[in-house]
C-alpha cells in the first residue's frame, strides 16, 4: 500500500509539471526593439520614439499586396503607426493603402493623416533597413481636432515577416 501512494504522488507531480509547462506561441507580435532614430514634432512639441516595430506582411493576390506596418512607442505605448508599400519613394498621406496611412496616438484619441507625406529614402526588406522622413495633418475620429506632425524622421533597423 505505501507503494501505491508514493506511485500515485510521482504521478501527481509530473502531471503538475507536464501541465505547467506551455508551448511558447510562435506568431505572436514582434516585441518592440530598440532603434536608431525615429522623431518627429506634435504641434511644435519634440517626440522621441523609445523603440519601434516593422512587420512585412502580403494581403491577397493583387499587384499591391505586399505592405509594412511601422510602430513607434514611447514609454511602453505606442505613439505612432505607418502603413505604405516597402520600396524606396514619395508617398503621399491619406487614409487609404495607396500612398501612407500614417496615426499619430495621444492615447485617447487617434489622429489619422488627412495630407502630407512620406519620403523613403531607404527600405530594403532584405538587410531590414528602413529610412525616411514624415510630416502630416492628422485628424482624429470625430473630425473636430487635428494634430500637425513635422519634422519626421525615421530609421528602423529590424524587420520582422509574417
Amino acid at each position: 500500500m505505501n507503494y501505491t501512494i508514493k506511485t500515485i504522488a510521482i504521478l501527481a507531480l509530473v502531471a503538475t509539471v507536464l501541465t505547467s509547462c506551455k508551448k511558447e506561441n510562435t506568431t505572436s507580435t514582434p516585441a518592440p526593439t530598440p532603434t536608431g532614430n525615429f522623431t518627429f514634432k506634435v504641434d511644435g512639441t519634440a517626440v522621441t520614439v523609445d523603440s519601434a516595430r516593422a512587420v512585412l506582411y502580403t494581403l491577397g493576390v493583387s499587384p499591391f499586396n505586399r505592405e509594412i506596418d511601422v510602430y513607434g512607442f514611447k514609454a511602453g505605448q505606442q505613439v505612432i503607426e505607418m502603413h505604405f508599400h516597402p520600396t524606396a519613394g514619395t508617398y503621399p498621406a491619406g487614409k487609404n493603402f495607396d500612398g501612407v496611412w500614417m496615426t499619430y496616438d495621444e492615447g485617447l484619441d487617434f489622429y489619422d493623416s488627412e495630407s502630407g507625406s512620406l519620403v523613403l529614402t531607404t527600405c530594403d526588406t532584405v538587410s531590414n533597413k528602413i529610412e525616411g522622413t514624415f510630416h502630416f495633418t492628422g485628424k482624429n475620429f470625430s473630425g473636430t481636432a487635428t494634430r500637425n506632425i513635422t519634422e519626421g524622421g525615421l530609421i528602423v533597423t529590424k524587420i520582422s515577416r509574417q
